[in-house]
């Protein structure tokens, strides 16, 4: 947990970014910020930063250049291995909506050159990372893009967005206080606490015997709890609970978000630093913005279904067989070293940690599945085609973590909010060319750990009870605009919107217009969501969402029903003045878009 002192370094960090980012200013005040800062914010997990001219090394490393003015503003020592990143601090004036213009090739040129030369005599790469940091949602221009190698990318951060970030994990470090019940309710602290204490017991007491569908020294089960109830939180204490230091433990799951998204929740909540390892990448994962449109998971099940690059994920990144076996081989490094490793990859790249534990002989102490569900199902134990050799065998590695000799470990622990069971008819298929996994089945997926429902979570005030509000549209002046909008629209086949579904975009218009504060209870809309199946679409209707068209006929709408609701109500009375048609905006955000784009937006909407 941070120190008084940490968190209001922090605070003064963020107010100075408030303050000072409206400005013109030279930049300076940015790179002092992310010295002092860097080593506070967990999800960094930095050990140290210096300001390119105060790093002591300089002169020993690299004798050749200057203090000032060679690129790299600071120099910072990752936690976990000790190797050096290199930053360019990006300090942009930003508009009202907190959007600078994007950084450009010639910004970068002379960061990207001195950031790929290592000291004479040293074997590698002596920068690991190298990272552009920027005071909010500013990206790399497309001419900027070209000069980041595959290799070793240059990884945009929005340093507001992770102090941000970073103050709001305080909140959960303090929810141990809140662990008590009470008038019948449990408090969720309280409720993952049972979860970590029972599923503990369960997975010791069936190592010590030959239940639970393991042998005797292994145990498996699985936990399944709605989503937003904190099973990210739950598997970490598990891990810390079951895991001896120095010892190695392997989180998996089935996108490169959800690498990024657990390895800052561990960093921010671990009850000791971790020496944490990445395993993932874009062409495992199978990450292609391009063909965001045709992705799916449901024909394919190891498809990313998530829109994040590798080049996005903080830290170590890697699917090299060899070098995540040097890593689980790596002795304890400095004062403040790790106690732990644990490695967070995708199911796609699980089978370079196979290779690697193989290697190695190391057996993974425990072993969390996320989204287990996604392991599940039917699968063809003989294939005709190459084509279909070649998804059995995506399959295969993707479900690699149910295998105790390709990937040894001690405890697995399968987390879902949604377990797949297939009926028992089905399991004793008798196609004897198709194998069917199921999560009811304890030989793969264990005995149940701890399981509550979503009415349980509602109740218990966990989440968030939700609501569902139809609003009809069926009047001749929303078919003209729907129809008008529809003729307009780009793109053609499947991906041209139709007359239906921008009369469905009216609907969501009122929404956002007010139209959910008229009449009966009140309802304040204060954001809104839309999901399109293919990028043309989602622009089109974003841009003829907030056509003058749209936001005419909303206005019109409102009028004509609180005439029609005051009609109602006493036909004696003038008809109530309409409220004004709220002002709304729409953004689209695809695969394409940046992280620190999508992170901004998800503000906005919080906000």
């Amino acid at each position: 947990m941070p120190t008084h002192a940490e968190r209001q370094t922090i605070e003064s960090a963020i107010a100075e970014i408030a303050e000072k980012s409206p400005c013109e200013t030279d930049g300076k005040w940015l790179e002092n910020l992310i010295v002092s800062a860097a080593p506070l914010i967990r999800d960094w997990d930095i050990e140290r930063a210096w300001g390119w001219g105060d790093w002591p090394y300089r002169e020993a490393h690299f004798p050749n250049y200057k203090k000032t003015d060679v690129g790299i503003d600071v120099v910072a020592l990752r936690r976990g291995d000790r190797k050096y990143i290199a930053i360019q601090s990006k300090a942009r004036r930003l508009d009202e909506d907190g959007r600078g213009n994007p950084i450009t090739k010639s910004e970068i040129d002379s960061f990207a050159s001195t950031s790929s030369v290592s000291p004479a005599g040293y074997s590698g790469d002596f920068w690991r990372e190298r990272w552009v940091v920027s005071n909010w949602d500013v990206g790399l221009g497309r001419n900027a893009e070209q000069i980041s190698s595959a290799r070793n990318p240059i990884k945009i951060f929005n340093i507001a967005r992770d102090l941000a970030q970073e103050r709001e994990s305080w909140a959960s470090d303090g929810e141990a206080d809140d662990a008590d019940d009470a008038d019948d309710v449990q408090s969720k602290t309280s409720m993952q606490n049972e979860a970590v204490a029972e599923s503990v017991r369960i997975l010791r007491e069936h190592a010590n015997s030959e239940s639970g569908g393991s042998p005797v020294g292994e145990a498996r089960g699985k936990i399944i709890l709605p989503c937003g109830t904190g099973k990210t939180r739950i598997s970490l204490r598990i891990v810390e609970e079951l895991t001896p230091p120095g010892e190695v433990s392997v989180v998996l799951c089935p996108s490169i978000a959800l690498v990024a998204q657990i390895r800052r929740e561990y960093l921010q909540n671990a009850a000791a630093p971790m020496n944490i390892l990445a395993v993932c990448s874009d062409e495992t994962a199978g990450y292609n913005p391009k063909k965001e449109d045709v992705r799916n998971a449901t024909l394919d099940p190891t498809v990313d279904a998530g829109s994040v690059s590798a080049s996005e994920v903080k830290g170590r990144v890697t699917t090299d067989a060899d070098e995540i076996a040097a890593w689980m081989l790596q002795p304890a490094l400095g004062e403040d070293a790790a106690p732990i490793k644990v490695l967070i990859g995708t199911y796609q790249s699980s089978v370079r940690v196979s290779d690697a534990l193989l290697k190695t002989g190391v057996r993974a102490r425990v072993l969390i599945a996320d989204e287990a569900h996604r392991t599940a199902g039917l699968k063809r134990k003989k294939s005709a085609s190459a084509k279909a050799r070649g998804e059995e065998r995506r399959v295969r590695d993707f479900t690699v973590c149910h295998d105790r000799v390709r990937f040894p470990a001690t405890y697995r622990v399968y987390q879902t909010a949604t377990p797949r069971i297939y009926d028992a008819n089905r399991r004793a298929t008798r196609n004897p060319d198709w194998i069917v996994r199921s999560m009811d089945d304890e030989t793969d997926f264990g005995v149940e750990l701890y399981r509550k429902s979503y009415l349980e979570a509602v109740r218990n005030g966990w989440l968030a009870d939700y609501r569902i509000i139809a609003l009809g549209v069926n009047d001749a002046a929303a078919l003209e605009v729907a129809n008008g909008l529809a003729r307009g629209a780009q793109g053609g086949g499947r991906r041209r919107l139709t007359t239906a579904n921008y009369m469905r975009g009216l609907a969501f218009a009122l929404a956002m217009g007010g139209a959910t504060q008229s009449g009966g209870e009140d309802v304040d809309i204060r954001s809104c969501i839309a999901f399109m199946n293919t990028v043309d679409k989602s622009k089109n209707m974003a841009r003829g969402l907030q056509t003058d068209a749209v936001r005419e006929w909303v206005a019109d709408w409102l009028r004509q029903d609180a005439k029609r609701r005051a009609e109602a109500e006493n036909a004696d009375k003038p008809a109530a003045a309409a409220a004004a048609a709220a002002k709304y905006a729409l953004e689209h955000l695809d695969a394409s878009s940046s992280a620190a784009a999508r992170e901004s937006a998800k503000t906005r909407l919080a906000d």
